[in-house]
């Protein structure tokens, strides 16, 4: 099962789309928490941790982009 954590700030300013279409994947896990650290990226940019590693993108489809790829890796 892959592990996606996002923050509810982060869902608020622009990802909500993308975590709600992650989370009806079957194989993917997204738990939503108040914080996943680094406020101070989530004030500026996307961010999400994939299977333990941090992910950072400009934009919403970057961010997706990059989930992709971390999940591949697995």
């Amino acid at each position: 099962m892959n592990r996606i954590e996002c923050c509810f700030i982060n869902r608020l300013n622009g990802c909500d789309e993308l975590f709600k279409s992650l989370e009806k994947q079957p194989d993917i896990q997204v738990t939503t928490l108040n914080c996943i650290g680094n406020c101070l990226i989530c004030a500026e940019r996307f961010h999400c941790i994939v299977n333990g590693v941090r992910v950072v993108a400009t934009s919403e489809e970057e961010l997706r982009q990059l989930i992709v790829v971390n999940l591949q890796k697995k």
